[in-house]
């Protein structure tokens, strides 16, 4: 069989099409049919995640629906276990992600505290799990100036640190949610940390996220910050010692 020969002659026309045209119409995907796009990276997720569980010989049902972790979640969570070395999460909302991140915990250096205000939920996530689910009821508290239902942080021992704070929970709200997140990331963080906020996309989550960024920002803390989209986005911040996980 010859060869089909090309040359930038030839090429030139098409290489000017894709060039020009091509972000136009991806950006128009984009803006006209969101969901579509949003839902294809999710895709792209879901089939990361069932490859690295497979590999990882964790056998375990994972339902990414309504209020659960999404595959872009899960996904993160996999990734940072597996490459930012020893971690010390603390994670606000227990769900399938607490048990993954069990799972985790039995092949990598990782260590996870999870708070959960329904009792109900506590017993159920906390008799599949092995790592630490504390039941913290909400309390009202005023934090940053506004008033906020909080978990009780009273149920953490005095001293103890984290590297990486998962807000995902309690439950949404309209405005400024999960607004006591701001008292962990203020009390609890060690120096070198990753912050991960579940939800990004909300208005809610982002007035905190923003809250957050200011704080940070107070401190004179050196950090980086990356946006995940999918159906439901996740919003990270890092210092340099977990800067890799900008990246994934």
């Amino acid at each position: 069989m010859s060869l089909n020969r090309s040359s930038f002659a030839r090429l030139r026309s098409r290489l000017w099409v894709r060039r020009n045209l091509n972000p136009i119409a991806e950006r128009g995907s984009r803006l006209l049919a969101p969901t579509a796009w949003l839902q294809g990276r999710e895709i792209v997720y879901q089939n990361l995640v069932h490859r690295e569980l497979e590999r990882l010989e964790i056998d375990e049902p994972f339902y990414p629906l309504r209020s659960a972790a999404t595959y872009s979640y899960l996904y993160l969570l996999l990734r940072a276990a597996q490459e930012l070395g020893e971690l010390r999460i603390l994670e606000l909302g227990a769900g399938q992600s607490t048990v993954l991140l069990d799972r985790l915990a039995e092949r990598f250096p990782l260590q996870c505290t999870t708070l959960e205000h329904d009792a109900q939920w506590v017993t159920h996530i906390g008799g599949r799990v092995r790592q630490r689910v504390l039941h913290a009821p909400l309390i009202e508290r005023t934090i940053h100036g506004h008033t906020s239902d909080v978990y009780d942080s009273s149920v953490l021992e005095q001293g103890q640190r984290f590297n990486v704070i998962l807000v995902d929970g309690p439950r949404s709200s309209r405005r400024r949610s999960r607004w006591g997140a701001l008292e962990f990331l203020q009390n609890w963080l060690e120096p070198e940390f990753l912050i991960l906020f579940d939800d990004a996309e909300r208005r809610g989550e982002l007035q905190t996220i923003g809250a957050a960024l200011q704080m940070l920002d107070g401190r004179d803390c050196r950090y980086g910050s990356q946006l995940t989209r999918s159906i439901n986005s996740q919003f990270l911040i890092a210092t340099e010692g977990f800067q890799a996980a900008l990246y994934f």
